[in-house]
């Protein structure tokens, strides 16, 4: 059986940006067959019960160190 590959994540982004309280359409245009659908499916399944849990908690982010602005030559970055 195979699968549209973009639908499959365009279902999950829909939901995310919902749930953020955008508001939003999606539209899939892939029409390719690839091949692993059933491991793809199986992640998807898995990463929509992540969304979901993200989405009804919705943690703060974590950051890893200073702040950098995006102003410069990024030099701080290197």
């Amino acid at each position: 059986m195979s699968t549209n590959l973009d639908k499959i994540n365009l279902y999950r982004a829909v939901y995310d940006a919902k749930a953020l309280g955008l508001e939003v359409k999606g539209i899939s245009c892939d029409k390719a067959v690839y091949k692993g659908d059933k491991a793809r499916k199986f992640r998807e399944a898995i990463a929509r019960i992540k969304d979901f849990g993200y989405t009804a908690v919705k943690p703060k982010p974590k950051y890893l160190g200073k702040a950098v602005p995006v102003s410069g030559n990024g030099n701080t970055t290197d």
